[in-house]
């Protein structure tokens, strides 16, 4: 096994024109999320699709204090077996924090909690999506963001990338994550959200706008699909987790549509594993 410098990258084929890509560093670089750590990047004949997705298999810990995300990694490639595979150990050590034209935005201030009713509204009440979309693109405008700063780490996560046949095989373990106060656990599936416009499952088809953008189901396995280059990803939900749909496109902000895996509390298995499965023609 051989741990890849900060600039390089691995990237390995799922289907004749459709590959994976895992960088070493926090490429690609895009909007809100370009400090942070990202999973499996889609490649289309060398186009990367992710936009400001974290890509497939990135984990989110969410603690009483707020979201944790990644700031660092170290990656290695294992070259032994007949299938290469990428291991990602993703350190959990960076908080959410909200900006507002540069100003922070205190935990429990009357701003911040203003802000957390907008986005609840946003994320949970469908029939205000359209008002609190406008509203999110009003404060971006006037100046509010996201911001990924570095805090007390809770621990690793560790994330292994394997082709399976014509799928993607995702291995997860939490055996080095901090359980105190952990509240959930998400492990993300993410591309660009003004490519990956399309969604179904067993029960509902969706498109654009009509995708929410975080809304648990309890659905055995969803698809999202990029109709301009007929690619898409399929995703069967592992036991004790719910499959979250969600995409957010706000211009010069967000741009992330994803089939995120979600587990309330502490998981009772320290290792995690499933597949994504691509399909489509793939054209360009």
């Amino acid at each position: 096994m051989r741990q890849l410098l900060i600039d390089e990258e691995i990237e390995f084929l799922l289907t004749s024109r459709v590959s994976i890509r895992v960088y070493a560093d926090c490429r690609p670089h895009a909007l809100q999320a370009m400090k942070l750590q990202k999973g499996g990047i889609l490649v289309l004949n060398g186009r990367e699709l992710a936009e400001e997705g974290l890509g497939l298999g990135f984990p989110v810990c969410l603690y009483e204090d707020g979201a944790c995300f990644s700031l660092n990694a170290v990656t290695f490639v294992d070259d032994s077996k007949a299938v290469q595979s990428v291991t990602k150990i993703y350190d959990m050590n960076a908080i959410e924090s909200k900006k507002f034209r540069g100003a922070v935005i205190g935990r429990d201030s009357y701003s911040e909690r203003l802000l957390r009713t907008l986005e609840k509204a946003y994320r949970d009440v469908r029939r205000l999506h359209v008002g609190a979309t406008m509203m999110l693109d009003v404060v971006s405008m006037l100046g509010l963001r996201n911001e990924y700063v570095e805090c007390r780490s809770k621990g690793q996560i560790s994330v292994t990338y394997e082709r399976n046949e014509e799928a993607l095989r995702i291995s997860v373990s939490f055996e080095h994550l901090v359980p105190e106060h952990l509240q959930a656990l998400v492990i993300g599936n993410e591309q660009g959200g003004t490519l990956f416009t399309e969604y179904s499952d067993p029960f509902v088809r969706l498109e654009g706008k009509e995708i929410e953008p975080w809304r648990p189901t309890s659905v055995e396995w969803a698809t999202l699909s990029c109709p301009e280059y007929d690619v898409g990803f399929k995703l069967r939900r592992p036991d004790g987790w719910r499959i979250i749909r969600g995409r957010e496109v706000v211009e010069n902000r967000i741009s992330w549509s994803g089939l995120n895996l979600m587990c309330d509390g502490v998981p009772v298995s320290k290792t995690l594993l499933y597949t994504i499965e691509p399909f489509g023609d793939a054209r360009i």
